[in-house]
């Protein structure tokens, strides 16, 4: 009877464990209700839209491949929702920084959110948007959140998707035809580590039409050689690499006390301010400009110090949990890319080291989407973080409306691709001329018809005649070398201006042979590449005599 009475037990309590097992696994709803959406500015709301939220647990892993349950939220616009709409697609959405609890999807935080999906256009798509590791059912441990630590928010992301996916499956919610992953700021770099993750274990699974990340600090490690050169700049933003700093020192066990990292007051005030969860990032930023202005004013020197034993242990810890470790993209996915030159808070050679990282796998920077799977766009001249993430967000509220009308069905509209085909450099000045516009003249109206002395119009006279325009761009706070740099970034290299002058001059050459030379400025004609070098070095010595000339300086006294 006891032998009996024991097996029975131990049947229940394998059960039990198997019940168990399976409610961990299990993707649960938390809680579902109807919103309304408001978007405006300082309580003044210009739009509203009635949203449907379905708010979820689901298994994932944590930061060391751990199981654990996570929490997010399905938000589906009303009129989607019942029906009388039909829906475009889904949108993974990865929230921006956020240090104070319950600024989460499942508790009814939204922000960012409002900007594309409340406007005017009402984009009719599902977004799906976890709480990530530390806020949500996990909140308790909002003091080890993971801030842009390696692909941890990747998993959470896409695993978020899927429990999202299994849910609509099951209600018979249609998806739609589109699945894009989108995120700015630390939600950037989450949205790029979210397309590793589906790179390297659901390629099978998940197809992304597009990941569209903007400000991104997708090199880490570069990010903070900014910081470092930047410490006395008044202007460089302290609150992300703090924030960086405490999230490195506390999953990688670094060691750090605060008074190892911090200088006083804020030594004693980081993990109240931070690690409480009782602040958000605009209450620290606050509480940080009564303290001082510059990074160095909180940062002790061994931090920004690059030979130091202690920089070198965090800078060691950056590159561990690179992104591009180990990364081997899938060409099929396309991206675009967003970011101010000037940016303070997230340095923008952090986020070019993504089309760095990108280029040696074949991608290739185009403004033009349909014409690559890397498209840029990058702006010179706002520092401001935020203005940055305002123009993310229209672009991606832009890119959810136009998605469905450029590819209806799946497949680019062919009407649309007519029209953008011609979307190269070169494509583009011969379209003008087709359409009768007389870029000769405009170029030689720019340059006033006579640069050089002689009307030629080669490469380093049309160089020269930019440079007079220098003065102007740094009233603007830049210059003509951000200028080229900008460009090359958007894919407008070095190679597509000669190939304007090359082509220019050839049309020059033609008009001269036809004899009709009215209204064509002079043109120097450019020769094959194999007698470019004795050309060059002709050209760059006749701009360094018509200079010397124009400056007074007589040649026989610098010899």
């Amino acid at each position: 009877m006891k032998k009996k009475t024991i097996g029975m037990l131990a049947a229940i309590l394998l059960l039990c464990g198997v019940t168990t097992a399976r409610t961990q696994d299990a993707v649960e709803v938390l809680q579902e209700c109807d919103t309304t959406w408001h978007f405006g500015y300082k309580g003044i709301n210009i739009y509203s839209r009635n949203m449907h939220r379905i708010d979820i647990a689901y298994p994932s892993v944590d930061a060391k491949g751990q199981p654990v349950r996570l929490s997010g939220s399905i938000i589906i616009p009303k009129n989607v929702y019942d029906g009388n709409s039909p829906v475009d697609g889904v949108l993974l959405y990865n929230r921006y920084t956020q240090t104070q609890k319950g600024r989460c999807p499942s508790e009814g935080f939204a922000e960012g959110e409002f900007v594309f999906m409340c406007t005017p256009l009402q984009p009719n798509w599902i977004l799906v948007e976890s709480d990530f590791y530390g806020f949500g059912i996990t909140r308790e441990h909002i003091a080890d959140q993971y801030y842009v630590y390696g692909d941890a928010n990747g998993h959470a992301s896409v695993d978020c998707y899927l429990a999202a996916r299994e849910i609509l499956e099951q209600r018979n919610i249609s998806q739609g035809k589109f699945l894009i992953n989108a995120g700015c700021s630390s939600g950037g770099y989450d949205a790029l580590a979210t397309q590793r993750v589906r790179d390297m274990y659901y390629a099978d699974e998940v197809f992304f039409n597009k990941t569209i990340a903007g400000m991104a600090p997708f090199d880490v490690d570069k990010a903070y050689s900014t910081y470092m050169s930047k410490v006395d700049d008044p202007e460089q933003e302290a609150i992300f690499a703090l924030v960086v700093l405490n999230c490195y020192n506390r999953l990688d066990n670094l060691g750090f006390t605060p008074q190892d990292m911090y200088k006083e007051p804020l030594a004693s005030k980081i993990e109240e301010w931070i690690n409480s969860g009782n602040y958000t990032t605009d209450d620290i930023r606050d509480s940080l400009k009564l303290i001082g202005n510059k990074l160095s004013d909180f940062l002790q020197p061994a931090l920004y110090d690059a030979y130091s034993e202690e920089c070198q242990k965090l800078r060691a810890s950056f590159k561990a949990h690179s992104l591009s470790e180990g990364w081997t993209p899938d060409t099929t996915q396309s991206y675009f890319y967003m970011h101010y030159f000037r940016d303070t808070a997230v340095p923008i050679n952090s986020g070019r080291a993504l089309l760095s990282f990108l280029t040696p796998h074949g991608y290739k920077k185009s403004i033009v989407p349909e014409l690559t799977k890397l498209t840029t766009s990058m702006f010179i001249p706002s520092k401001s973080h935020s203005l940055c993430g305002i123009q993310f967000m229209l672009h991606l509220a832009a890119t959810l409306t136009a998605y469905p009308v450029l590819y209806y069905d799946g497949e680019l509209n062919t009407h649309y691709y007519d029209l953008v085909k011609v979307g190269t450099p070169m494509g583009i000045v011969k379209l003008l001329e087709e359409k009768g516009f007389d870029l000769q003249n405009a170029i030689a109206s720019l340059t006033g018809g006579s640069v050089g002395g002689d009307g030629s119009m080669d490469f380093f006279s049309l160089m020269a005649t930019l440079n007079q325009f220098n003065e102007q761009l740094q009233e603007l706070g830049t210059d003509l070398g951000e200028v080229i740099q900008v460009a090359s970034d958007c894919g407008l290299e070095l190679t597509d201006i000669m190939e304007i002058i090359n082509y220019l001059n050839s049309k020059n050459e033609e008009s001269e042979e036809s004899g009709d030379t009215a209204n064509v400025p002079a043109m120097r004609k450019m020769h094959p590449m194999e007698d470019m070098e004795p050309l060059v070095g002709d050209y760059y010595y006749n701009f360094l005599l018509n200079w010397l000339k124009e400056n007074n300086i007589d040649l026989e006294n610098i010899k």
